[in-house]
């Protein structure tokens, strides 16, 4: 029900967008052509040619997709969605200026493309858009708050989970659907009310309510103890036409991007998936090696400088390696530059047994290599590991065998952060939370980054990691 009614609100936003868009290509080329006639700054070697109007719609809808402008905004402030706008018209202009650009011969052969046009094209696509999102918003609350097309359902089951899905449908007022009544799970001494809305009798009486209300729908919410009673329930809501929910009676604190699925009509619920698995982690894994072989290229000249100083100023290998665990558990050779003195074979078996590893002894540390840890320039290395597969460029941070055995014993979710890879910096990273910092803390940060992964997300965190490198205190 949720489902359905999200994909037809999404066919109305995404169409009368795509309307949008198209009719955008024909407004800049007026604009540009018919009310800026006179204005030339190029002389007469502008085009009067207009955007390909049948490349705008596609391309700025994909960018919308990959951005998730389209997710569902339950009762966010409507200044929130147009952030959401913004970001996709200026991603979706760059990135129609670059297909044009790299596919001129093909696609627009023997034309100039005007930039004054493109800058015209995405004002006035990012206009239409505010005002069309705005005000269909504002005519569903309107249709909303005067009774149409508005769906009661009741709720089987009076415990946690069904006070979840009251709390939740009431946030979500977008989708129409409102909580009418409960029906109690328990027999004896069912509650008179559940979340401010009446109780009107058990399960054992659900005939008799059903004879007497007429909802559109039922959420069946019952404890895992009584599991068993939901075929019996399916029965008996056979013989009234209304749609039926299943919400299994789960701990949501660990549940990461729960999906459902259909395998030859065999349902399958899963709960725990990675958001990186198909296209996700394709589209991470482009980004990835794109942005750090771009970055070793700009970077080769320092990290070269780096090299020779640390080989100069202290004796030992220029590069430290240590293993380390990312996605799946998989061990590699995290690179960094070497920022300590070496240590001799029986120094390295002693500290092999403490957890001196994180950081090391700090009375060891270089000059040069105090500089390296403060500016994080020991980290450069890791771009090496990025291109190789074996780190990210965002994602959390990787931990020793030792490290995750103990983690995993002691706190439950802790896994969850091993089903992405690890990253040179990430979300927990660029909060502070580095070197010794607990990594029960991380965990939380990792997860929420994990949960809430785009291309989006981890390009911002990049730019908030850049901000913090000579900024933060624990990067010593």
């Amino acid at each position: 029900m949720l489902r359905e009614r999200h994909q037809i609100f999404l066919s109305l936003f995404v169409a009368s967008d795509a309307v949008i868009a198209t009719a955008a290509a024909w407004a800049a080329w007026w604009i540009r052509f018919r009310l800026f006639e006179g204005f030339r700054p190029y002389g007469e070697l502008i085009d009067s040619t207009m955007v390909p109007f049948w490349s705008t719609a596609p391309i700025f809808l994909f960018v919308a997709a990959i951005l998730g402008m389209y997710k569902p905004r339950r009762d966010e402030h409507f200044v929130r969605e147009f952030k959401a706008i913004l970001r996709t018209v200026v991603v979706g202009s760059i990135s129609l200026v670059t297909v044009l650009t790299l596919l001129r011969n093909e696609l627009t052969a023997g034309v100039v493309l005007n930039n004054f046009q493109f800058v015209v094209l995405g004002g006035v696509v990012l206009v239409g858009w505010t005002v069309n999102h705005y005000m269909l918003r504002r005519i569903l609350k309107w249709a909303r708050s005067r009774g149409f097309n508005i769906r009661p359902v009741a709720i089987i089951g009076t415990g946690p989970t069904g006070q979840q899905i009251c709390r939740t449908l009431r946030s979500n007022s977008w989708t129409g659907i409102q909580p009418s009544f409960f029906i109690s799970h328990q027999s004896q001494d069912p509650p008179e009310q559940c979340e401010g809305l009446p109780v009107l009798g058990t399960t054992d009486e659900i005939d008799q309510v059903l004879k007497h209300e007429s909802p559109s729908g039922v959420f069946i919410a019952l404890p895992n103890a009584m599991a068993s009673q939901i075929e019996d329930l399916m029965v008996t809501l056979g013989n009234y036409p209304v749609d039926v929910r299943v919400v299994p009676d789960l701990t949501f604190r660990f549940i990461m991007n729960m999906k459902t699925n259909d395998l030859d009509g065999m349902p399958i619920l899963s709960i725990r998936e990675s958001p990186l698995n198909g296209w996700g982690g394709i589209l991470k894994r482009l980004f990835d090696i794109c942005i750090s072989a771009v970055m070793l290229l700009i970077l080769a000249v320092p990290i070269l400088l780096a090299a020779i100083i640390v080989r100069c100023t202290s004796p030992g290998p220029i590069f430290f390696r240590q293993r380390r665990h990312t996605a799946n558990g998989r061990e590699f050779s995290i690179l960094k530059f070497r920022t300590m003195s070496e240590l001799t074979a029986d120094e390295q078996k002693a500290e092999a047994g403490t957890k001196q590893w994180q950081r090391g002894d700090v009375a060891r540390v270089t000059g040069f290599g105090r500089f390296l840890r403060r500016t994080s320039l020991d980290e450069l290395p890791q771009l090496i590991n990025v291109l190789r597969g074996e780190m990210s460029l965002v994602g959390p941070r990787p931990l020793a065998a030792g490290e995750v055995a103990d983690a995993r014993d002691n706190w439950q979710g802790f896994m969850l952060r091993q089903n992405v890879r690890s990253g040179i910096t990430g979300w927990a990273q660029v909060h502070g939370l580095r070197g010794e910092a607990s990594n029960r803390v991380r965990m939380l940060y990792d997860l929420h980054y994990i949960r809430n992964w785009s291309v989006w997300f981890d390009f911002w965190i990049l730019l908030l990691t850049v901000k913090r490198i000579f900024s933060d205190p624990s990067a010593e």
